[in-house]
């Protein structure tokens, strides 16, 4: 034979050098961010936690602005997967599990959701980077599951007379609200255990 053996060879793909060191880079501004919030954080500390130059940091990130873009995206593409579980089973009983299955991966990462609740309350000033991404956030999550519940009308499994916005507001006020309970009291706080009680009582209430 007269060819390369290595073409032979079965490959393993490997994540390039620097998609790897995006990502350290990332979980370094997500931690920097739930300590310090965005305001706070530097990008000469974040390079420091990774140990690299802050021009390292620039030729992935250009500026503070696009990391804080970087990591808000990331979890975008985790609480996508978590949602997709919304939509797996359309009924009542379907609905409140995929928003208990939202809250319990919550509950496994305590540092991500410090940074988010810290990135949540900055960005309620306008001129925050990360204003519009919470903006469209809510509206979106109030459109999705606006109009699963008014699905659930339409088949019968929920009351027709529901104030169905006013729902999903003490819904997600429940959940964020529960968060920085647990965040500050975690020893006393059960996140799971007090959202898995109050979605049982919301099932009650709106069930046809």
């Amino acid at each position: 034979m007269t060819g390369n053996s290595s073409d032979t060879l079965p490959r393993t793909r490997r994540a390039p050098k620097g998609e790897k060191r995006r990502e350290e880079l990332l979980d370094a501004a997500l931690q920097l961010f739930s300590l310090e919030g965005y305001t706070g954080a530097s990008i000469a500390r974040i390079a420091d936690l990774v140990g690299i130059s802050v021009a390292g940091v620039l030729h992935h990130f250009p500026n503070k602005v696009a990391l804080l873009m970087g990591v808000l995206a990331r979890r975008d593409e985790v609480n996508h997967k978590v949602v997709s579980s919304l939509h797996s089973e359309p009924t009542l009983q379907g609905f409140v599990s995929g928003l208990r299955q939202i809250n319990r991966s919550n509950a496994t990462a305590p540092g991500v959701i410090r940074a988010f609740s810290m990135l949540n309350a900055e960005s309620l000033v306008d001129s925050h980077p990360g204003w519009e991404w919470f903006q469209s956030r809510y509206v979106t999550i109030h459109g999705r599951m606006r109009a699963r519940l008014d699905h659930l009308v339409a088949t019968g499994e929920v009351r027709g007379d529901v104030d169905l916005d006013a729902i999903i507001h003490q819904i997600l006020a429940m959940m964020d609200g529960l968060q920085l309970q647990w965040l500050r009291f975690p020893e006393t706080v059960d996140l799971v255990q007090r959202f898995d009680s109050y979605m049982a009582q919301v099932e009650r209430e709106i069930r046809a």
